[in-house]
């Protein structure tokens, strides 16, 4: 049998149909051939978050009906590089559990001593449901019960009947915004919705392209809630946040200036670079950004920073905060507290 070094390899090798999705800040299709190319370390993971690769793995053989998902993560170097021993090891401990044959039923030893090794992760709720609704529209599958409850909830919301509500009905409505009557619906309860479920339909419309009505209802929102005598930092962030899988643009980038004007929340910091920092390309908000981080204590402005640094997109601009002779006195004097933490 012909060496096998990558996971592509691997899932190749045992005759499956496979397909990636990464499970890092948002729940994204990653696409197989740049996933080879990461394998072999000629480019940096694309969403790397806290130093590691977060990986869904979506695989089936045509001779069957059954799907099988794999949780995985693996850690990358400080240029953002696959730390190709991980996969290697996991592929290991996978050929000593099942051989070659991965799909099959398992029984209750055989899967506990195949999810017991450090590479597997339990994703939060959230993207469970968002990763479950994109395969099941993939796969032509119907939506979950709590979808039509959703909907017929939205129709009229309320302070009561949220509460039954389930994270799925959410999230399948969001992989479902292309139907006219889905957009309509959600852009006339998105200036209505009380906080608990606004939030958990913005945790789900993170994963989502949000078509541009969406996006002016969600703005509208926003401001309201700025308005508002006493802003809720946590709906903000959350309305931030939802627009994570939809391409920047002036009004967003505006919007974000004028949040960042005022004292905002350390969700809201948050919020911007771990959903939105390809916002952050703009030098007027990475440097308000900047500056608002900078007044947060010493270990959240550490934190943030340095996950910044591994964003490959964004790195050649927060590194060249280092060096710029422009920067505030408050950026760098916690610049110099992140050197001398370090």
């Amino acid at each position: 049998m012909t060496a096998i070094n990558t996971l592509t390899e691997f899932l190749t090798q045992a005759d499956t149909q496979f397909q990636l999705f990464d499970l890092g800040r948002q729940v994204r299709p990653l696409d197989s051939a740049e996933f080879v190319r990461v394998e072999q370390q000629a480019i940096p993971y694309p969403w790397p978050l806290q130093q590691h690769a977060w990986l869904a793995v979506h695989f089936f053989q045509r001779t069957e009906e059954k799907h099988y998902l794999w949780f995985l993560k693996f850690a990358l170097d400080e240029r953002g590089l696959l730390v190709s021993a991980g996969p290697k090891h996991f592929m290991d401990l996978v050929v000593e559990t099942l051989g070659y044959k991965l799909t099959g039923e398992l029984d209750d030893a055989t899967a506990k001593r195949l999810a017991d090794n450090p590479y597997t992760f339990r994703p939060a709720e959230a993207k469970m449901a968002s990763l479950h609704a994109k395969l099941g529209c993939q796969l032509e599958q119907a939506p979950s019960g709590y979808y039509q409850a959703l909907c017929h909830y939205l129709a009229a919301p309320s302070e009561e009947g949220w509460q039954q509500l389930g994270l799925q009905g959410f999230a399948d409505l969001a992989e479902r915004l292309q139907q006219e009557s889905n957009l309509a619906l959600v852009c006339k309860a998105m200036a209505r919705l009380p906080e608990a479920p606004l939030h958990a339909l913005c945790q789900s419309l993170e994963s989502a392209p949000l078509p541009p009505a969406l996006q002016g209802a969600l703005l509208e929102r926003i401001a309201r809630e700025q308005e508002s005598t006493h802003p809720n930092p946590e709906t903000l962030a959350y309305l931030c946040r939802a627009f994570a899988a939809t391409a920047s643009n002036g009004q967003r980038i505006n919007k974000l200036l004028t949040l960042l004007e005022t004292h905002p929340s350390p969700s809201l910091l948050l919020a911007i670079a771990g959903r939105l920092w390809p916002d952050l390309q703009d030098p007027a908000l990475l440097d308000l950004f900047l500056e608002r981080l900078a007044e947060q204590p010493t270990p959240f402005f550490n934190q943030v920073f340095a996950e910044l640094v591994t964003l490959p997109l964004l790195r050649p601009q927060v590194l060249a905060t280092l060096r710029s002779p422009t920067r505030s006195e408050a950026v760098s004097r916690a610049i110099g507290r992140l050197f001398k933490a370090g």
